[in-house]
């Protein structure tokens, strides 16, 4: 009576050493529990490119260690069919570096939406329209310009908040937020990319054992 094995490869994976094992690219499943433990520490590929290099490995590569290593195992593939591989050096003054950039990031975005927005409303004149809209209620240009300014600048960031889903570091509601989805889409096209750029070069991506 053979074993089934399901295995679930994903579509990408980091990894921050240099050899890389079947358990780390995929999700194994198994009533045998030896075999899942056992195929979990198989070598697929070292990298000796100094973490330079993206690697693709191919679902057809665990059929082919699977059908090596057991026998009586029948394998179901229930995820991707290629997974890319991108190697991360593990350094210590990463997180330091990491910190520095992101407040780097969050102090060009604040101006250059401030910016974006300063333009915008000066294309469109938004203090003439308050001063036409205080007159035709008031007939004074002034009278309530102060008023309108300030509600036109809460309901400004009041939509910026819930339109990105995030106040600070939490967010609004468990929905991903705009740029969670465009930046999945983003990895998703680079995914994508690399395993067409490796399938129409017939395997010429080095994949060393």
């Amino acid at each position: 009576m053979s074993d089934t094995l399901y295995v679930k490869l994903e579509q990408s994976a980091e990894v921050t050493k240099k050899e890389v094992t079947v358990g780390d690219v995929a999700k194994l499943e198994c009533k045998n529990k030896n075999i899942v433990n056992r195929l979990k520490s198989i070598k697929l590929l070292t990298d000796d490119s100094n973490g330079k290099k993206r690697y693709i490995v191919s679902i057809m590569k665990i059929f082919e260690i699977v059908d090596e290593t057991f026998q009586n195992v029948d394998v179901q593939s229930v995820g991707e069919t290629d997974c890319v591989i991108e190697f991360k050096k593990a350094e210590s003054g990463k997180k330091r570096m990491e910190i520095i950039k992101v407040i780097l990031i969050c102090v060009i975005l604040f101006f250059g939406t401030g910016f974006s927005i300063m333009s915008f409303n000066n294309d469109i004149a938004v203090e003439k329209m308050f001063e036409k809209i205080c007159k035709l209620i008031s007939q004074n240009r002034q009278t309530g310009k102060v008023i309108m300014e300030i509600s036109y600048s809460i309901g400004l960031a009041i939509g910026i908040i819930v339109f990105y889903n995030h106040f600070g570091a939490k967010k609004l509601s468990k929905d991903p937020t705009p740029i969670e989805v465009e930046m999945r889409k983003y990895e998703m096209d680079i995914n994508q990319t690399l395993i067409d750029g490796h399938n129409r070069q017939d395997g010429k991506l080095d994949v060393k054992n």
